[in-house]
C-alpha cells in the first residue's frame, strides 16, 4: 500500500507541475499579447519632426540699428510645421555694408535654405554657397540684411497678410 500512495502523490505532483508551467505559458502569452497592442495603439510610434531643422546667423549690413534682433524675434516666433529655425547669433557688420539682402547657405543640402528664402521673400537667385572651415555652431544658414529694406518690409507687414 505504501508503493501506493508514492504513485498517487507523484502523480498529482506531476499534474500541478504541468499545471504551473501551462499557466506560466499562458501569462506569458498575455504579456506578449498586451505588448503587441500597445505598440499597433501608437506607444511606440515613430514621431516625425520637421522636414528641415536651420540653425541660423543674422548679420546686419547696413540696414537700421535692431533690426537683426527684431529678425531673430520675428523667427523665433513663427511656428511651422515643415521648418524648425534655431537663432544661433546675430551681428551687426558694418566694414563693408550691404545694398541687397541676401541668404549664405553653410552646408551643400541647401533645401532648407530655399525654403527659408521664400519664408523672407529673397530671390532665391541671391542664395550664395560658403561653407564655414570651422563650423563650431553648425550653422545651415546666414542672413545678411542689406540696405533693400526687404526684411524691413518683412517685419511691418500688417498682420491679416501674414
Amino acid at each position: 500500500m505504501v508503493s501506493k500512495d508514492k504513485h498517487i502523490k507523484k502523480s498529482s505532483y506531476r499534474h500541478l507541475f504541468e499545471f504551473g508551467l501551462i499557466a506560466s505559458a499562458i501569462i506569458v502569452l498575455i504579456f506578449i499579447i498586451i505588448y503587441a497592442v500597445q505598440i499597433n495603439n501608437g506607444i511606440a510610434k515613430e514621431v516625425v519632426g520637421p522636414a528641415y531643422n536651420l540653425r541660423i546667423e543674422i548679420i546686419n549690413a547696413g540696414a537700421e540699428n535692431g533690426l537683426e534682433e527684431q529678425l531673430g524675434s520675428y523667427l523665433k516666433k513663427l511656428e511651422l510645421a515643415d521648418m524648425q529655425l534655431d537663432i544661433i547669433k546675430t551681428s551687426r557688420f558694418t566694414l563693408q555694408p550691404s545694398k541687397e539682402t541676401f541668404l549664405i547657405s553653410r552646408t551643400k543640402d541647401n533645401g532648407g535654405v530655399r525654403e527659408l528664402a521664400k519664408l523672407l521673400d529673397i530671390d532665391i537667385e541671391k542664395i550664395q554657397y560658403s561653407e564655414l572651415k570651422h563650423n563650431k555652431a553648425h550653422l545651415n544658414a546666414t542672413i545678411v540684411i542689406g540696405k533693400d529694406s526687404v526684411i524691413d518690409a518683412l517685419l511691418n507687414k500688417p498682420k491679416e497678410l501674414e
